[in-house]
């Protein structure tokens, strides 16, 4: 148990600790510029601050603000006690999962910590194709959570499937 543990917050206080320190690094370092920032690779990958007052893909944005902030803090609480509840439950205990619930947990902490702290949440990766094609702007926090829902993904479709094939 106390190895689940460890490795759980180990990876979360990993990404928390990489996040806080690059979104300061990307408040104090980049420049305003909108998308553009700086090129990392051209055409393809640049560094550009923003400030991110919606959530992902803008969804909510309709909403106050206030609104919005309350709703997509207490979600990200909220995710936050039901993935420590289903870890203190040994709900969560193949290895795989429980580096993904580690993943999740540091991304979410990370992000309501800028919600809370600063009103939003500071972005700074920019992903595109030339000019045509700009994926949002996101940063380390919402790296690990998108990892850690790929990884649940695939450990109980593929995992659990081949498990369920060969029990047959």
């Amino acid at each position: 148990m106390w190895r689940r543990f460890s490795i759980t917050f180990g990876l979360a206080g990993l990404v928390l600790v990489l996040d806080q320190l690059s979104k300061s690094w990307a408040q104090s370092a980049l420049p305003r510029l909108g998308r553009e920032g700086i090129t990392v690779v051209a055409g393809c990958f640049n560094l550009a601050y923003a400030e991110n007052r919606s959530a992902a893909f803008g969804l909510l944005e309709k909403l106050p603000y206030e609104t919005r902030r309350m709703v997509l803090t207490g979600f990200a609480i909220a995710a936050i006690m039901v993935l420590v509840g289903l870890l203190v439950t040994n709900r969560v205990q193949r290895p795989w999962t429980v580096c993904a619930t580690g993943l999740i947990l540091g991304g979410a902490v990370g992000n309501v910590i800028d919600r809370t702290r600063l009103g939003f949440v500071i972005d700074f990766i920019v992903w595109h194709i030339g000019e045509k094609f700009y994926w949002p702007t996101f940063n380390i926090a919402d790296s690990g959570i998108v990892v850690g829902v790929f990884i649940l993904l695939w450990v109980s479709y593929w995992v659990d499937r081949r498990a369920a094939v060969q029990a047959r």
